[in-house]
């Protein structure tokens, strides 16, 4: 679901509030744990345990929870009682949608490379270019990974440069579902900084930049909510000019690509409108005690390969979470209400805290090992 308000004044310069939302179900289906049919059913003093299982589809979005939406999953239990109120109790959980990095196209095994021209005055002063070039050994990474990142600045000009500043970047765009309208956020994953370059001179760096627990990229699968993720660097010049800066966009998994290049089928591309139309209500099934016991477990996607230690997960520190809320300042002569919004009069937590948990892999990086976590690692050319 997604939601957020914003203030439009019209000609009459009179302020209204507009609201902007949107809500998608992928999955919808429920059991009766205790049924009585036209008697009455008592269960005894003591604890009674009731075994249940559901299918998630494959098409599901990874869990998120963001400032203006999320994908949030939850586990409803109400207990009906007849000549009184209801008992409602809900728990959310964390589904990961697999994403694997060797599925997606030879293209993020690749190495990339972007750069940028900038000069400085105008003509006849115009200066020497400041070249910045960008450079990736691929594209696709997981959390635990390390992005070595290949900077190269050639600066011809008459400005120095004062500082250097590489970041991952964790873009977030929310669609209203009845209008045109998006709003969008964005996240800085992690950052490093390097000295700078004085004019007329060249140097390359290399910035270790590490890939902490965050959600993977999501295009394709919801219709209200694109995650989306770039490498940008930016260089700080002397004086009243404008930085520069360059990026590249790149894709997070949360199964690593393999050491082997091999080109495995990619899986096709599903259609949202397909997925909301097939909605099994009869996904979730209810388990006896025998059926509990022999359940199989869950082979995880990564465990065809034996170089690869299964995960441990964690929090996205770097996301915002919290109750869905507009960022858009009141107006002075106009009060306003609370943002918090709940679809469902339903769930009686459906506001409440929920922090996923992502898959972090404990790679064996470069960097780790020669303990170079924080050092600048430059060369003058």
């Amino acid at each position: 679901m997604t939601y957020w308000t914003e203030d439009e004044t019209d000609a009459d310069n009179k302020t209204t509030e507009e609201t902007y939302s949107g809500h998608e179900d992928y999955i919808h289906s429920k059991v009766e744990l205790l049924v009585a049919e036209r008697t009455k059913v008592a269960l005894a003093p003591g604890t009674h345990v009731y075994n249940f299982a559901c299918q998630i589809p494959a098409v599901c979005p990874s869990s998120f929870e963001g400032t203006h939406g999320r994908v949030r999953y939850t586990v409803i239990v109400k207990v009906i009682r007849p000549w009184k109120f209801d008992l409602t109790y809900s728990r959310p959980f964390t589904v990961l949608k697999v994403m694997d990095l060797n599925r997606e196209g030879l293209f993020l095994s690749t190495p990339a490379q972007s750069e940028d021209l900038k000069t400085y005055n105008c003509w006849p002063c115009r200066s020497e270019p400041l070249r910045l070039q960008l450079s990736l050994p691929h594209r696709g990474f997981v959390p635990g990974q390390t992005i070595p990142v290949g900077v190269l600045i050639t600066n011809d000009s008459h400005i120095g440069v004062e500082q250097i500043e590489v970041s991952l970047v964790m873009m977030v765009l929310y669609y209203s579902q009845h209008s045109v309208e998006t709003i969008s956020e964005r996240f800085v994953v992690s950052k490093k900084q390097g000295e700078g370059v004085t004019r007329n001179c060249k140097k390359q760096f290399i910035f270790d930049l590490p890939v902490p627990a965050t959600p993977p990229t999501c295009f394709d699968l919801c219709r209200i909510i694109q995650i989306a993720y770039q490498v940008a660097v930016e260089t700080k010049v002397k004086g009243w000019h404008l930085n520069e800066r360059v990026h590249l966009p790149v894709t997070i998994g949360n199964v690593p690509l393999s050491k082997q290049l091999i080109q495995q089928p990619r899986s096709m591309p599903v259609e949202v409108e397909v997925v909301a139309q097939q909605l099994d209500e009869k996904a979730l099934v209810l388990l006896d005690e025998a059926a509990a016991a022999a359940a199989t477990p869950t082979v995880n996607p990564w465990a065809a390969d034996a170089s690869i230690d299964p995960p441990s997960y964690a929090e996205a520190v770097h996301i915002r979470a919290g109750p869905i809320k507009s960022n858009v300042k009141p107006a002075a002569n106009k009060p306003r209400k609370s943002q918090q919004f709940s679809p469902s009069t339903t769930q009686t937590k459906e506001n409440c805290a929920f922090t996923p948990l992502y898959a972090v892999f404990h790679i064996n990086n470069q960097t780790e090992n020669a303990k170079m976590e924080d050092i600048d690692r430059s060369t003058w050319i």
